[in-house]
């Protein structure tokens, strides 16, 4: 657990109890047309097969197929050097003030110690689509015994959140569940492939209205339902605590920042603080095939 601090532990206290925190009105509502204009036109620009790292529908988890099918339910990579200046309003949307302040509060590190990790966007595919019920990084096959040994190893490693720009019921968790092992209930659920969109006791939908932000322990049990006939724009990204960076290292470069990072010129001086702390991390795998989180 992080060493005591003065930052606030509002946040932090609501995820290390539930699992998740939700911010509402994050944004202003200057801010969110701001960043749904940034995000339409980035959308438009993939779904038209000018942006190769996008997520397929039908595929749940990296790595995804590199096709050009208008049929995606996410974009990946918005700060990638690749996309020029569409990728510009992100930078400052990823670092700045008032969410740097907020991963603090969580990780109840100062803003000195976060680090770069990933910024995608989740959108509406052309069909329909479910993600299957998951934790982020702890396979769903493990003993329970291995499950509550990883729940325990660095649960304020990162913060991973979703910011919506257009109403989003998308996300699905189970209060809690980021700190015990399954039930029989959820371990079949989550194991046998005939039932894992199935309803689990206690399951609650995050409601997001434009400019909502939701930061979640990413081994809180979810899945997320996505619908082709409700607009989504929502921000998904991560932050890290350098402290922890080696736990991190998977989960985070498989998909394939490394790649890409040294080109990145940050637009302003947070970003390049927090470039520069993943860089080190990426350096420390250099050449290492670290595979991937899940499969599916």
């Amino acid at each position: 657990m992080p060493v005591p601090t003065n930052l606030p532990h509002k946040h932090h206290d609501e995820i290390n109890d539930q699992g998740f925190t939700v911010v509402r009105n994050f944004l202003t509502p200057q801010e969110i047309e701001r960043y749904i204009k940034a995000s339409e036109d980035l959308v438009e620009y993939s779904r038209a097969g000018n942006w190769p790292h996008v997520r397929t529908r039908g595929k749940q988890f990296p790595p995804w197929p590199k096709n050009f099918s208008p049929d995606i339910w996410g974009v990946t990579g918005l700060l990638h050097p690749d996309l020029g200046e569409l990728s510009y309003p992100f930078h400052d949307l990823y670092a700045n003030e008032k969410i740097l302040a907020l991963v603090s509060d969580i990780l109840q590190i100062d803003k000195s110690e976060i680090s770069m990790e990933l910024l995608n966007m989740l959108i509406n595919p052309l069909t329909d689509f479910d993600l299957d019920w998951h934790r982020d990084t702890i396979k769903p096959e493990v003993t329970p015994e291995q499950e509550a040994e990883e729940l325990l190893e660095n649960p304020f490693a990162g913060a991973q959140f979703n910011l919506a720009l257009t109403n989003d019921d998308c996300l699905i968790v189970v209060p809690g569940s980021h700190k015990r092992v399954r039930t029989q209930e959820e371990r079949d659920k989550t194991v046998d492939e005939s039932r894992r969109k199935e309803h689990i006791t206690d399951q609650i939908t995050v409601n997001l209205k434009p400019g909502d932000i939701v930061f979640y322990n990413n081994n809180v049990l979810h899945r997320a339902s996505y619908s082709s006939k409700n607009k989504r724009l929502t921000l998904h990204g991560s932050y890290g605590n350098v402290k922890y960076g080696k736990a991190r290292a998977k989960g985070v470069l498989q998909h394939g920042v490394a790649e890409w990072l040294p080109r990145l010129q940050p637009k302003n001086e947070d970003l390049e603080m927090l470039k520069s702390k993943l860089v080190d991390l990426a350096n420390q795998f250099d050449g290492v095939n670290l595979g991937f989180a899940l499969d599916g």
